[in-house]
């Protein structure tokens, strides 16, 4: 009989419990919290400010990149503050909303 498992077993306990790793955010989340959520709402839905329900736009990526880049009302442009490519992940996160 092989006693190192039974021992391995018993010494399981007393090694470090690791939380598992959180997965990673989608790309572009990071950037909409730090950006939307003041108005929009973690969920998109929040519509602080006149912003728009993001759930129910039928806007597509174009139009939400124009949006993002350029402002509209009282939402800021963010074009000269994000990256083509932050722009394109936060519109691209935008569209998970539901």
């Amino acid at each position: 009989m092989n006693l190192r498992l039974p021992a391995l077993l018993l010494l399981l306990p007393l090694l470090p419990h690791q939380a598992p790793a959180k997965p990673p955010l989608p790309p572009g989340q990071l950037l909409f919290q730090q950006n939307c959520v003041r108005c929009h709402g973690a969920n998109g839905k929040r519509g602080l400010n006149g912003a728009h329900d993001l759930t129910k736009s039928n806007l597509n990526d174009f139009g939400r990149t124009y949006l993002v880049v350029n402002g509209m009302g009282k939402m800021p442009a963010f074009g000269k503050k994000l990256t083509a490519a932050q722009v394109q992940q936060v519109v691209a996160y935008s569209l998970t909303l539901r």
